[in-house]
Formats: C-alpha cells, structure tokens, sequence
C-alpha cells in the first residue's frame, strides 16, 4: 500500500558534465575544441549526477551555430557529429532527473572547425586578388593588341593614301611631260603646216613627224592605262590576261617562267580580279627586281571551293621578318590585298634559297566570290 501524499518527490536538478570529447577516436582534454581541415568525426560524452534513479536522468543537446532545435537524447550520454562546416559552434547540454525537474543551465563547450587552407579569408582574398589581377592583365593585353593593331591599320592607311597620292603625281607628270609634250609638238607642227601650205617637202616632213608624235602618245595613254587597270583583263579574262604577263615578263627578261592557270574567269567580280592580278603582278615584278632569279614558277589552281596560287623562284633568297618589317609598302599591300579577298598567305624564304609565296582563298567564304 502506498500513500500518495506521502511519495517524496526530489526537486535537486541533476548537475551536468562533459565527461570527455573524442576526435576521430582521440580523446581531447581542452575546454577549448579545434577540428582541423583532416578531422571528421566528433565524439561528446556527457552526464547527469543524481543519486536518486540515475538511470532515468534524461538528456537534451544541441550544437548553436548548427542546430536551432533541442535533440531529444532520452537516457543517452552521448552526442555525436560528422564533417562539420567550418565555424565556430556551442555545445549545450542539459539533464533532467528521474522527476522531470531539468537543469537549464546544463554545461557548455566551445568548438572551432578550422577551414582548409583553400576556405581561409586570407586565400579567398589572394584568389580574388588574383582574379582581378588576371582580370586587369588580359583586358590591358586585349587593349594593346587592339591598340597595336589599330596603330598598323593606320600605319598602312597613311602609306596607302601616300601611294596614291604618290601614283597620282607620277600619272600627272608623264601626261605633263610625255602626253602633254607629244600633243605639244603634234600642235605645232599642225600649225607650221597651216602657216606654209604650198610646201611639199615641208608638209611630207611635219606629216610623218605628227605620225610619228601621234603614234608615242597613243603608246603612252596605253601604258597609263595599263597601270590603272590591264585591260587584257576585260578583253582577254582573267585566265588568259594571267598567262599573257607571264609569258610577256619571260619574253622581256630572259626569266624561264613556267605557267599553269586553271580557268577561274567568273569566279570574282571586278574588283577582286584586279586584286589578284595586282598580287601575281607585284610578285613577278619583285623576283625582276630583286631576286636575281633565272626561273620562277606561277601556279593558280582552283580545287573544289578554294584557289591556290603558289608563286615560286630560284633567286637569292631574303629574310621575310625583315623585309616585313623594312620593305615598305610591297608586301605589306600584298597581304592587304590577301585580306580584302578572305584569303590567307605564306611567305618563304632564306638567303641562298629562294623564295615562295602561297595564297589560299576560301571561294566558299569570300565575301567578293561568285
């Protein structure tokens, strides 16, 4: 028989302890707990001290910083965690005792996880920094190509505006000085003529000096026109106008030039067949010039959706960096030439060894193909 009234109840909170805390198995004594980047398992022992049923002391935790909630640990002493993020966290336990009176103060400990090296503020900072710097050294790098490249664009807009001012003169002076003298001389001698008609022998002697006048002008309007634009061009095509510089250059120089021209008449409109003539004219006019060479080799092969022309000698040779970079206007209009027919080009040569010139053009993707 039991008296209900007079059943004692025991008011005493259980005080509570952190018995022993384990990392990865190894026990750890400090009140002050640091998980290292390598550390991942954490182990907290804890009690509740009560005389009375210690067996029924019940237990909640919870880890602030990590958990909002209390975990209901019943009679269980011990809590445990698993790859914790870096940070720093509480632990707080609290015990209650057989009768439900609870310790709220329970035991604490602090707990830091340390953050690999890669997760630290100072490497997040130097990474940033690096990527901002790298930032920074690829946008000043893309400027100054830009810039560079604008500079060139320039360069060689200036020397193609003094090579046609420089064309333009020289057209004005031979009309001046050969066209203009040739009509002089044709008009004054038309005027001796007007002055002594009843002259044979005078007049036969005026006549053929005007023929003769006459017939240099015409060759020299020729000439003129010819350096504007061939006019084997729109007479003869693009194919035949080709063979026919060859075969004139070779006639006129002694240079053996052995030619082989695919049909591409129709394959450019007309600016783009004066361009590349204007490649393989400038081209042979070098290897006169300069190369020194007894034969050359002129190949224009059209496969499939591209043209090949491939022009090759036998002369000393040259360094092309430094005719690149020295050689004025020449090959730096060929290569404009190249770009405005979407074709690509390369150049070699070596003292001793000739040279080589190959451009390729992309019918398919040339804005100027047919």
């Amino acid at each position: 028989m039991i008296d209900p009234a007079q059943v004692s109840v025991n008011t005493v909170p259980p005080p509570v302890a952190i018995e022993e805390l384990l990392i990865d198995g190894i026990a750890k004594t400090n009140s002050a707990i640091r998980i290292g980047p390598d550390q991942e398992r954490l182990e907290i022992d804890y009690a509740g001290l009560s005389f009375i049923k210690p067996e029924n002391v019940h237990f909640r935790y919870k880890l602030e910083g990590l958990e909002n909630d209390w975990v209901e640990a019943g009679t269980r002493r011990a809590a445990f965690y698993s790859h914790l993020p870096p940070g720093s966290y509480r632990f707080r336990v609290i015990a209650a005792n057989a009768d439900g009176v609870w310790n709220l103060q329970g035991a604490t400990i602090e707990i830091t996880v340390v953050p690999p090296f890669w997760r630290s503020w100072w490497f997040l900072l130097l990474l940033a920094f690096t990527v901002m710097t790298s930032v920074t050294l690829l946008y000043r790098r893309r400027v100054q190509t830009l810039q560079r490249a604008k500079l060139a664009q320039e360069a060689f807009s200036r020397q193609l505006i003094e090579l046609q001012e420089a064309e333009r003169k020289r057209l004005a002076a031979e009309l001046h000085d050969s066209l203009g003298q040739s009509l002089s001389i044709i008009v004054n001698r038309a005027d001796l003529l007007l002055g002594k008609p009843q002259d044979q022998q005078r007049t036969t002697v005026h006549v053929g000096e005007i023929a003769s006048t006459a017939s240099e002008a015409i060759r020299e309007v020729r000439e003129i026109a010819y350096r504007l634009r061939p006019v084997e061009l729109d007479r003869l095509g693009l194919t035949k106008a080709l063979r026919s510089m060859m075969k004139k250059v070779s006639t006129a120089t002694g240079i053996r030039i052995e030619t082989q021209v695919d049909e591409i008449d129709d394959l450019f409109d007309d600016e783009s067949e004066i361009n590349l003539y204007r490649i393989v004219q400038e081209s042979i006019s070098n290897i006169v010039k300069h190369a020194e060479a007894t034969a050359a080799e002129v190949t224009v092969r059209r496969d499939g959706g591209s043209l090949a022309l491939t022009i090759h000698d036998n002369g000393k040779g040259f360094n092309p960096a430094r005719a690149q970079t020295d050689g004025g206007f020449g090959l730096k209009g060929l290569a404009e030439r190249v770009r405005i027919l979407g074709g690509r080009y390369q150049l070699q040569s070596a003292p001793g060894q000739g040279s080589r010139l190959s451009v390729v053009i992309d019918l398919r993707q040339s804005k100027n193909g047919r």
